[in-house]
């Protein structure tokens, strides 16, 4: 693989298309997709009733470095968690429940993330740098092996409802009424 189509979205898009299946077989439905200078990716996202945006799952492509041949320096996934908002002691057991449990998924150290709507929280990251790999076919088993690592992780996990804090928690789409804890007992055994 030239590692320059990087800066082809259609090529891009080819690599969705490829692990789409596998997403949603492991980890569930998209709720949203993003595309900017910093970052190409497709989402899932979990909301709580007044907490709205409380995690998220997110795969693709992200510019963790300046590089002027690059868009995009890396190709992974991350857990988002956010830590500010209502509720911030409920928010402190996700996050702590995130960090314990994607300690051996992440490959990176964790950041701390923002987003324009005033978002606050961590960034739990499993990325390689995008020239570390030689073809296309590297891309995608890399992000088919991080999908069902961490559905492997947190899943049978989410399915207990640890002191009950995934209760209420939706994937963040309408109709607002898949909960967690029934695609984490869906997904769990697979």
């Amino acid at each position: 693989m030239n590692p320059l189509q990087i800066n082809n979205k259609d090529w891009r898009l080819g690599i969705f298309r490829d692990i789409k299946p596998v997403f949603r077989q492991y980890l569930g439905q998209y709720t949203h997709k993003k595309l900017s200078e910093d970052w190409h990716f497709r989402a899932l996202a979990f909301v709580r009733e007044e907490m709205t945006y409380v995690f998220g799952f997110n795969i693709g492509f992200f510019r963790k470095q300046k590089d002027p041949k690059l868009s995009y320096t890396h190709v992974g996934m991350n857990v988002l968690v956010r830590t500010n908002g209502e509720n911030p002691s409920l928010r402190a057991k996700y996050r702590a429940f995130f960090e314990e449990n994607l300690k051996d998924w992440i490959n990176m150290p964790k950041n701390i993330y923002t987003s324009f709507r005033g978002g606050v929280g961590i960034e739990l990251p499993r990325m390689v740098n995008i020239t570390d790999f030689t073809e296309e076919k590297q891309i995608t088993d890399f992000l088919v092996e991080s999908i069902r690592l961490l559905s492997k992780s947190v899943y049978p996990k989410i399915a207990h409802n640890p002191d009950k804090i995934f209760s209420l928690v939706v994937r963040g789409a309408p109709l607002w009424n898949e909960s967690i804890i029934e695609i984490a007992r869906e997904m769990r055994n697979r």
